[in-house]
């Protein structure tokens, strides 16, 4: 199975957890009105100003320079996500850590499949399958981030 097919079969049941001291950082839902998915963006775990939200760029669990936070790419212990009481993948920036096997997945990329499962399958894709469209997520997530580097680098020119 893959990673979005994973994300896609555990939307509602896998949590995000802290690996640094254990908070617990929402529920991997695509649900927008539960209070805790991280999909909610008025909610605990989906807002941009909630301390326990990775979102929060301010924030010790987001942010680059939140100690806990996975877009910080220094981050030695970032969160990670728990089905079924086992840690199944990593979310992070910081490419260099060891994981022991687990998979690494960027935290745009998590967000933006459980953003992207919130939508009506009947209203933006008629015909695809939750697959396709989480495929369709990934490769935006790539694009999008690809075009951060390039912006990137134009300023440091």
């Amino acid at each position: 199975m893959s990673i979005p097919q994973f994300l896609a079969a555990a939307n509602g049941t896998a949590q995000l957890w802290s690996s640094a001291d254990g908070q617990f950082l929402g529920l991997l839902s695509s649900e927008r009105y539960d209070t805790n998915s991280i999909s909610n963006l008025y909610g605990i775990y989906g807002s941009l100003h909630d301390t326990y939200s990775i979102r929060n760029p301010h924030g010790l669990y987001g942010g680059i320079h939140g100690g806990h936070s996975p877009y910080n790419p220094y981050c030695g212990k970032p969160p990670v996500v728990s089905y079924q009481n086992q840690i199944v993948l990593v979310i992070t920036r910081n490419t260099r850590i060891p994981t022991n096997g687990l998979p690494i997945i960027d935290p745009d990329f998590l967000l933006g499949v459980y953003m992207q499962l919130g939508y009506s399958p009947n209203i933006f894709y008629p015909t695809s399958t939750p697959t396709d469209r989480l495929n369709q997520a990934a490769c935006n997530t790539k694009q999008s981030l690809n075009q951060s580097v390039v912006i990137i680098a134009l300023m440091f020119r």
